[in-house]
């Protein structure tokens, strides 16, 4: 009897041991499944992180390779744009350089057609030609001639300028002599324009200066007198010159600079007949100028 109650109290205990046994491996179960479940969130959640950085990354990747390949577009767009300007700019610069090319081509051989022209009409003009002859080869723009035309025109030419100078020069001069003023002035600066470098040349300035004084032409007085004298050697009539040169460019208006030509003038020849004449007139035109200032102040 004791050994069949020990039998069913050990059997008791390790009924009782083994259903804890069973309850704590139940709660080993439920506590794994729970991890399991945790773990599992957290591998969803990691999935979803890397797939959104993965598709912003490549959303960034997209954009910045679109932006670098716009940018690149637009930079080749702006060179081959720039290229496209110069080579339109050199085309037009080729265009318009043709065409000055051609005009002056055009004006060269105009100017070789008239110079061909001239140069028959040296050859044939007459006595009473040479005058229209001459002034139209002096119209020729040489500078549109070979060489070898401006040479041929300028040798023809020359004699039969300096033929006509001379003559005009003479005539000039004769009609001084008669005081037919304006004649004189007429035909003294056609010679002059048509020969400047004749060696007389200064003295015919005096004469064409004077008769321009007769004719009231006070700036051919003042720029042949000039000439006449910085270029005539020796005295001359200098002292009268002084004198008809100050008087024009009073006429003129150039008070202080007729004063001090007048002035120069007496300083230069005391002992004229005109100097007396050329102080009392520089006297007068320094007290013009004095009341004008004087006026100009009140």
């Amino acid at each position: 009897m004791d050994g069949l109650d020990k039998a069913l109290a050990e059997l008791k205990r390790e009924i009782i041991e083994t259903r804890n046994l069973v309850i704590r491996n139940d709660n080993l179960l439920k506590t794994f499944g729970a991890d399991l479940k945790t773990l599992g969130r957290k591998q969803e959640s990691f999935e979803r992180k890397q797939w959104i950085s993965s598709a912003v990354a490549y959303v960034l990747f997209v954009v910045l390779a679109s932006g670098a390949a716009f940018l690149a577009s637009q930079g080749y767009l702006a060179q081959a744009r720039s290229e496209v300007e110069a080579l339109a700019q050199k085309a037009e610069e080729a265009t318009r350089a043709a065409k000055e090319a051609e005009e002056e081509l055009a004006r060269a051989r105009e100017a070789s057609q008239a110079a061909l022209a001239a140069y028959q009409k040296l050859l044939d003009a007459g006595p009473s030609e040479r005058e229209a002859v001459v002034a139209e080869v002096m119209a020729i723009d040489r500078s549109r001639l070979s060489r070898l035309e401006a040479r041929a025109i300028e040798d023809r030419a020359r004699s039969m300028i300096q033929q006509l100078a001379n003559e005009k020069f003479e005539s000039g001069r004769a009609a001084y002599r008669r005081k037919e003023w304006r004649t004189a002035v007429d035909d003294l600066l056609k010679a002059m324009t048509l020969w400047p470098d004749h060696p007389l040349a200064a003295e015919h300035a005096f004469f064409l200066g004077t008769a321009a004084n007769e004719t009231r032409q006070y700036e051919l007085v003042e720029q042949y007198l000039t000439r006449y004298i910085e270029e005539q050697k020796g005295r001359g009539n200098k002292d009268y010159a002084y004198l008809v040169l100050g008087n024009a460019k009073a006429a003129l208006g150039k008070i202080s600079d007729a004063e001090a030509t007048l002035r120069r003038g007496a300083e230069r020849f005391p002992n004229s007949q005109f100097a007396p004449q050329m102080l009392r007139r520089a006297a007068a035109l320094r007290r013009e100028a004095s009341s004008t200032a004087t006026a100009d102040n009140q």
